[in-house]
């Protein structure tokens, strides 16, 4: 348990890369969990591009694909690669969100528990609130395929098109658990969804998101799902063909599975 004041993180920033005042749902789940956990503010620190008075500073990497940033001083509590020959420095590794990840991080020589899962499943943990199931069908795409999809539905009272680029995680929140199923071609709106106990179907609808499949495969392997394929979605489909998807390709993870990933992750958790 850390005594500082504030805690010093790495994530996917945005704003601090220049990229957009919009912050990705996926990259600020680290940053608003570990405040919830700990009740401190974080400080946003790159491992490998210290500054000279953080030359000494551990900083903790922890929600998402961004282990090829890590540094020798960084600890690691449920990160994951991006791709399957990901470069990884060393740290400690106190958890990892899968076993693929692991299993790269055994190939470079590193030392990594049999700790696996993405700490956005305990996100349920920490926000609760009651929200009625107002849409049939709630459907995730990665901001870079948002643009595509945005208006497919536009005119459906059963059909929820879900933005992850909101600074708001409790939002997009509430907004999944509005749906009784969700389509997505987002990792953490897959992972968030069975965090909460609905079913969710891996969609892709076009080659934008960098990266391999890797993320998802690790994630999935975490949560007992192997051989899993998304389901290529690459124009609109009407609600009856949405709905023979979800009954065809969904998938919802036993309530004990999350559990004991959960517990997993508190059993290691520096904060």
């Amino acid at each position: 348990m850390s005594s500082k004041k504030t805690i010093p993180l790495f994530w996917w920033a945005s704003e601090k890369f220049g990229k957009n005042n919009l912050e990705n749902f996926g990259d600020i789940v680290g940053p608003y969990l570990i405040k919830k956990i700990c009740g401190k503010e974080v400080r946003f620190v790159q491992p490998n591009k210290r500054k000279w008075y953080d030359f000494f500073t551990t900083i903790y990497v922890t929600a998402g694909s961004i282990l090829a940033h890590v540094d020798n001083k960084s600890i690691v509590w449920g990160s994951g690669i991006i791709e399957y020959d990901t470069k990884v420095a060393r740290a400690t590794f106190l958890a990892v969100r899968g076993p693929k990840t692991r299993k790269n991080l055994i190939l470079q020589n590193y030392n990594v528990p049999e700790v696996y899962g993405d700490p956005a499943l305990l996100l349920p943990k920490y926000y609760s609130s009651k929200i009625p199931r107002k849409y049939k069908i709630g459907i995730i795409p990665h901001f870079v395929d948002y643009p595509l999809v945005s208006d497919w539905y536009i005119n459906s009272s059963e059909i929820k098109i879900i933005n992850l680029l909101n600074n708001s995680v409790e939002t997009v929140i509430d907004e999944i658990r509005s749906c009784e199923h969700i389509i997505s071609s987002s990792l953490h709106g897959i992972i968030v969804s069975h965090a909460y106990g609905i079913s969710a179907v891996w969609v892709k609808f076009s080659d934008k998101l960098f990266g391999d499949d890797i993320k998802f495969e690790d994630y999935f392997e975490s949560v007992g799902v192997f051989n899993a394929t998304p389901f290529l979605f690459d124009n609109k489909k009407s609600e009856a063909q949405l709905i023979d998807l979800i009954n065809e390709k969904s998938i919802l993870i036993r309530t004990e599975i999350i559990e004991s990933l959960q517990k997993g992750l508190m059993s290691v958790c520096p904060f």
